[in-house]
């Protein structure tokens, strides 16, 4: 009986140690705010374990009188930090794209656990989706481009032709959202900073930690000019600044990127070329696809299936440019850039092709409000300013040459956001700033862009990443660790002198 009793004990102090566990872990408040947003807790979508506290809900954006739909519901997942390590404010994640879901289906929101857990932030951890995107109710997309980017892969058209096609999905998508009532204008990064803002009042809590990653650094930097005094610190992970504009960047990015390859042997020790020998290799690549194109098949990302794709000169263009985003590739790329140029694909350039074709079919991120809010925060482009920039990096003007013409923003009715949303923000809010030596998309100097008018703001420049640094360097999370616990006079770790 003895030894009976000593299995039934710790069974009967389960629901005992369940109850007292959950108890240090409640739901916080949920408030309804003066304006009409609020928030409730419910059941979450997916599976939860009693020994991760974590709790869901949705949060309802402020009604706006006369727009259809009178709100949005934005889904919100609260992972709560063991009682002994909550420390300081709770973080909220804001996610890049614009357009980009934050993960939080149900076969993608177990990676946030481990992600929590490897972080170790010292405090809670508060996820949601932006408006449109994701879970949000309604979310906004345009099927009709999907389903064009899958008819294009096998298909080695004229550039202008595929233009045109692109144009005319685009443009389809734009005109059925409008007739379904939706209005286009409400897809905005100073909505998606205001729903943020709200979002953090109805859970009641005064001071808050923002980290932004890629446009979310965007919607953070809007929130330092709106709401300063409810930040205790903001951390911006590859900055985005707002006096930035993507239409007119696009030619620089690219020509830059072509750069960045030329420096790859910076970074290993068994590349003994060139800067003048990789553009070689480059440009004999490019003159090589252009006469033959790369012909393969990959496997469909949808139902595994086998799926024909062809490459031309400029869709390699675009394939350097997001490998750069990888810094676990860049090592491999001169390799795969000789044996294009000799008729070969390795399999480096064989994963390269994949990854991104997962990425085109991958329907996470919603074109519409990529471009409401692109077109938005951007305000008209002029045609000259376009071929400027065209002039001024000639090495790409062939590959952009129709770029401006059939861009969405010419027709894409999200009006314009006025002229100060594009000043620098200042703000003396303790900020962190993180950038990618390598990163493809928002490049080191727009974030000592960003750093001008932040007097509290520091930033660490990290060689041989690309774009999202925290999740690209072990030496990136210790930094955010600390500067977390510290945001005034963050401790600086030791692996940084080791960069």
């Amino acid at each position: 009986m003895t030894g009976l009793r000593l299995l039934v004990w710790p069974l009967l102090l389960l629901p005992g140690a369940w109850f007292g566990w959950q108890a240090l872990h409640p739901a916080p408040p949920a408030l309804t705010l003066d304006n009409g947003a609020y928030l409730e807790w419910g059941d979450c979508w997916f599976e939860t374990s009693w020994l991760r506290p974590v709790h869901c809900g949705r949060f309802h954006t402020a009604p706006e009188t006369g727009a259809q739909p009178e709100r949005f519901a934005l889904p919100v997942v609260y992972l709560a930090q063991r009682p002994w390590r909550r420390e300081r404010p709770p973080t909220l994640y804001i996610a890049g794209g614009p357009g980009g879901s934050s993960w939080l289906e149900a076969d993608e929101v177990d990676f946030w656990f481990d992600w929590f857990d490897v972080a170790d932030w010292p405090g809670d951890l508060v996820l949601y989706d932006q408006r449109g995107v994701g879970l949000s109710d309604p979310a906004v997309g345009c099927p009709e481009l999907q389903a064009l980017r899958r008819a294009l892969l096998p298909l080695p058209l004229p550039t202008e032709e595929a233009y045109q096609r692109v144009r005319d999905a685009t443009r389809a998508c734009h005109d059925r959202l409008q007739a379904d009532g939706v209005d286009l204008a409400r897809f905005t990064t100073a909505d998606n900073a205001a729903d943020a803002a709200d979002l953090m009042r109805t859970l009641d809590v005064e001071q808050w930690t923002v980290y932004g990653v890629s446009y979310g650094t965007r919607v953070a930097l809007q929130m330092m000019r709106d709401v300063p005094e409810r930040l205790a610190a903001v951390v911006l992970d590859s900055p985005y600044p707002p006096q930035v504009n993507p239409e007119l960047a696009d030619a620089w990015l690219l020509q830059r990127a072509f750069g960045l390859f030329s420096r790859i042997c910076e970074l290993a020790d068994d590349c003994p070329q060139t800067p003048q020998q990789l553009d070689a290799l480059l440009e004999r690549a490019f003159e090589r696809v252009a006469r033959e194109k790369i012909r393969l098949t990959v496997r469909d990302p949808l139902d595994g299936s086998d799926l024909a794709v062809v490459y031309d000169h400029e869709d390699l263009a675009w394939l350097l440019f997001e490998a750069l985003y990888q810094w676990d590739v860049l090592a491999a790329l001169p390799e795969s850039v000789r044996a294009l140029g000799e008729g070969r694909l390795d399999s480096a350039m064989r994963s390269l092709i994949q990854d991104s074709v997962d990425n085109l079919l991958d329907d996470a991120l919603s074109d519409a409000v990529a471009s409401s809010v692109d077109c938005h925060d951007a305000g008209p482009v002029a045609q000259h300013a376009a071929e400027r920039q065209l002039a001024l990096h000639p090495r790409v003007a062939a590959i952009k040459r129709f770029d401006w013409a059939y861009h969405a923003c010419r027709y894409w009715e999200s009006g314009a956001a006025p002229a100060s949303f594009r000043t620098p923000v200042a703000s003396d809010v303790p900020t962190l700033l993180l950038a990618g030596e390598f990163d493809p998309v928002t490049p080191a100097e727009w974030a000592e862009l960003a750093l001008r008018d932040l007097p509290r703001g520091r930033l660490f420049v990290f060689p041989a990443v690309g774009h999202g640094v925290l999740d690209s360097h072990v030496c990136a999370a210790d930094l955010v660790r600390a500067f977390l616990a510290r945001p005034v006079a963050p401790a600086v770790p030791k692996c940084l002198d080791r960069l």
